[in-house]
C-alpha cells in the first residue's frame, strides 16, 4: 500500500509538471494577447483555448522535472510560467497600443479628441478614430494569420525555454521594457503624415487669422481640420498594412529575443 501511495504521488507530481505548468504559461499568454484576451471574449472561451492548446502540446513537450504540488518551489515555478506567458502576450499587444496611440494623436489634431467611445477589447474609453483604426488593425492581423503565428510562438517557447528550467530574470524583462519604446516609434510612423498635414492646416489658419482678425476661426478652422484629417485617413489606410506587418514582425522578434535572452541569462 505504501509503494502504491508513493507511486500515485510521483504520478501526480509528474502530471503537474507536464500539464499544469504548461497550461499556466499558455493561459498567461492568452490573457495578455490581442484578440484572445479581449474583454468581449468570455472567460470560458479563453479557458477552452488554453486547455485545448495545452492538451495538443503536452505529448510533444520536453520532459519536465517532477515537483511537489504543496511546496514553495511549485508556487514559484507556477508564477514564473504565468509571467513568461504574460510577457509573450504583452509584446504582441503593444502593437495594437501603438495603433491606439496613433489614433489619439490624429484625433487631437483634427479636433475630435473629445469624441470618445468604450473600447470593448480593453473596457476603457478611447477616441472614435482610435477604435476605427483598431478594428481595421485587428482584421488585418487576423488576415495575416497573426493569431495562428502567436499560438505557434507560444508552442515554440517550450522548446526554447522548457518548463521549470530557469526563472525569468531582469534581462528578459528588460527586453519587454525596451520594446515598449517601439510603441511610440510605431505610432509616429503611422500618424506622422496626418500630423504634418494637420499642422500645415493649423499654420494656414493662423496666417489667415492674422490677415483677417474678424474671421471666426472656430467656424473655419475646425471644419477644414476635420476635412483634411479624413482625407489623410483615406491615404493612411493602405499604408497601414505594411506598417502593421513591420510592427508584428518586430514584436515576434522581440518575443524570440526574450526567450533566447532569458534562457541565456
Amino acid at each position: 500500500m505504501i509503494s502504491a501511495a508513493l507511486l500515485s504521488e510521483t504520478q501526480i507530481n509528474a502530471w503537474l509538471a507536464s500539464a499544469w505548468l504548461p497550461f499556466l504559461r499558455i493561459g498567461g499568454a492568452v490573457i495578455a494577447a490581442p484578440l484572445f484576451g479581449s474583454s468581449y471574449v468570455p472567460v470560458r472561451v479563453r479557458l477552452a483555448i488554453a486547455l485545448l492548446t495545452a492538451g495538443l502540446l503536452i505529448p510533444v513537450l520536453p520532459q519536465a522535472p517532477a515537483i511537489n504540488p504543496l511546496g514553495i518551489e511549485s508556487i514559484l515555478m507556477a508564477a514564473n510560467e504565468i509571467l513568461i506567458g504574460l510577457c509573450l502576450g504583452f509584446l504582441v499587444q503593444l502593437v495594437f497600443e501603438a495603433v491606439v496611440f496613433a489614433g489619439q494623436t490624429i484625433s487631437m489634431g483634427m479636433g475630435l479628441g473629445f469624441a470618445m467611445m468604450v473600447d470593448p477589447q480593453r473596457g476603457t474609453s478611447v477616441p472614435i478614430l482610435s477604435q476605427y483604426l483598431l478594428i481595421i488593425t485587428l482584421l488585418i492581423f487576423m488576415s495575416m494569420g497573426g493569431h495562428l503565428e502567436f499560438l505557434a510562438l507560444v508552442a515554440n517557447s517550450f522548446q526554447i525555454w522548457p518548463v521549470g528550467l530557469i526563472a525569468i530574470g531582469p534581462d528578459a524583462l528588460g527586453i519587454v521594457v525596451e520594446w515598449g519604446g517601439e510603441v511610440f516609434k510605431g505610432a509616429l510612423q503611422i500618424a506622422l503624415p496626418a500630423v504634418i498635414a494637420l499642422l500645415v492646416v493649423q499654420i494656414g489658419v493662423g496666417v489667415i487669422s492674422r490677415a483677417a482678425p474678424t474671421l471666426n476661426l472656430f467656424a473655419v478652422g475646425f471644419p477644414v481640420a476635420i476635412l483634411v484629417g479624413y482625407l489623410m485617413l483615406e491615404q493612411l489606410i493602405p499604408s497601414l498594412v505594411p506598417a502593421l506587418a513591420q510592427l508584428v514582425d518586430s514584436a515576434f522578434s522581440a518575443a524570440n529575443a526574450l526567450l533566447q535572452g532569458g534562457l541565456n541569462g
